[in-house]
């Protein structure tokens, strides 16, 4: 019921709508994934903590230079700021896909080997391209089953969706229906109730320094604010020890 109130309260402003999509497709920058090696090691102390981190665009570093400018390079050295380990991590994703195309064409490519932590990031394209909530979470669920039998029991943690109404480069009315609709699907993976899952919210004051310049990837302080938000979660959840904090302690997190 809620995504047919969501269209329907939108039906007035469709053509707009319309208008306005097939303009931003036309007009946004397309920037490429980040390069260099899809992994790398931050140095630390004892067995590193191997982290991997799957998903569409913001996965490989879309609006960055290096992937250790990205999230995943980001959550690594937070990782090893609070809790001083080694962190080996990587990356994998597509640009532009949705939980279901990751599923199909990125989780086929993955090395089969134990993980410490999986980061999931995704929400976006599954806005872009209409997916029911209901859908979104069932989508989510095969593709975690199936990352188990490739990445082991390592738990999860998965980041919300990315909050579609704030960015630049989306005009309004349309900035505020994909929004809608991204809230939507987030409201699903934060009530997605698996073993293992862990539900990372990314509330932060979004400002236009943490976009890249095409206004809809992150720039390089929003990965930076992304990976510790995403870092300080793993410490809440209790999926990385930190000196000196007791079991379950909560770590400050950046919000508005």
């Amino acid at each position: 019921m809620r995504g047919k109130l969501i269209d329907a309260l939108a039906l007035p402003t469709l053509p707009l709508l319309w208008f306005q999509g097939r303009r931003v497709v036309r007009k946004m920058p397309r920037l490429s994934p980040a390069g260099g090696p899809p992994h790398g090691l931050v140095d630390g102390h004892g067995a590193p903590l191997r982290v991997l981190a799957f998903g569409e665009s913001t996965a490989v570093g879309v609006g960055v230079d290096t992937l250790d400018q990205a999230v995943v390079g980001r959550f690594a050295h937070a990782l090893h700021k609070r809790s001083g380990r080694a962190v080996a991590w990587e990356a994998a994703g597509l640009s532009g896909a949705t939980v279901r195309d990751g599923h199909l064409n990125v989780l086929p490519e993955l090395a089969h080997g134990p993980r410490d932590i999986v980061l999931l990031l995704f929400g976006a394209n599954d806005t872009l391209a209409r997916r029911s909530a209901q859908d979104y979470a069932g989508d989510l669920a095969e593709l975690i089953a199936a990352l188990r039998e490739r990445a082991g029991g390592a738990p999860i943690l998965l980041s919300s969706v990315p909050p579609l109404h704030t960015f630049p480069a989306l005009p309004r009315p349309l900035s505020t229906y994909l929004g809608a609709r991204a809230r939507w699907l987030d409201d699903a993976a934060a009530n997605l109730a698996l073993p293992g899952v862990h539900y990372a919210p990314v509330n932060i004051r979004m400002e236009p320094a943490l976009f890249a310049h095409d206004g809809y990837h992150p720039s390089p302080v929003g990965y930076r604010i992304w990976g510790e938000i995403l870092a300080d979660a793993a410490v809440r959840h209790g999926l990385v020890a930190v000196p000196g904090q007791a079991p379950g302690a909560q770590s400050q997190q950046v919000t508005e």
